[in-house]
């Protein structure tokens, strides 16, 4: 009988490696469609705080420019409307 044993034996050990080789890729590919809607959801609340901190810093400006108007009135109805002309100046 010409059949020799390591034959046998390189045959189980090559199904053994077909199926680790195709255990690890449906795995890695399992992970990765799994992944993508997990990020999604991580990049959605980031755009979220960042919208509110926009919003937020979009009214601290108007409040500020609400200070400026109304102190800019304040002081040109007291100096009767000179300021910015250089004329209190001695």
């Amino acid at each position: 009988m010409d059949f020799q044993i390591w034959w046998a034996f390189a045959f189980v050990l090559g199904l053994t490696g077909i199926q680790s080789i195709t255990r690890i890729t449906i795995a890695m590919l399992e992970k990765k469609k799994s992944a993508p809607p997990l990020a999604l959801e991580q990049i959605a609340e980031k755009v979220e705080r960042i919208s509110q901190a926009v919003e937020a810093t979009a009214i601290e400006v108007e409040r500020i420019g609400e200070a400026q108007r109304f102190l800019t009135r304040v002081l040109s109805e007291k100096t009767g409307g000179q300021i910015g002309s250089g004329a209190d100046k001695a």
